[in-house]
């Protein structure tokens, strides 16, 4: 769960809003690569691009980088299993809001124990 990870709550409050906002920005993305639906070679050589992008910007920014991983996971599981483009997308941003939304409940209920020693 990236919305967990981070040094302090706000750090991890912001990481959840990066999550949503870079998935929504990179089903933008996805949207017209999925409506072409590449196959065969075309599939693979999208799918290598995406790698590419993702592995140049995920270290300096997880945000952007999810331009590219959002479009990449959809595309590697059209190979597979062919779904609707529109209920696909509209469930990858459901699901990742209602994680990022789930993860900072947990984040403001549950008390950080980081500091803490156990003893």
């Amino acid at each position: 769960m990236t919305v967990l990870s981070g040094p302090d709550l706000t750090s991890r409050l912001t990481r959840g809003v990066h999550r949503v906002v870079g998935t929504v920005l990179g089903l933008a993305v996805a949207a017209p690569i999925l409506a072409w639906g590449p196959q065969g070679v075309w599939a693979v050589l999208v799918i290598v691009v995406l790698q590419v992008l993702t592995e140049l910007v995920v270290g300096r920014n997880y945000a952007v980088a999810l331009l590219f991983i959002t479009p990449l996971a959809l595309m590697m599981g059209q190979l597979v299993h062919t779904a609707p483009v529109g209920p696909l997308l509209r469930d990858r941003l459901f699901e990742t809001v209602l994680g990022a939304l789930v993860g900072a409940v947990v984040l403001l209920l549950v008390p950080d124990r980081a500091g803490r020693s156990d003893r």
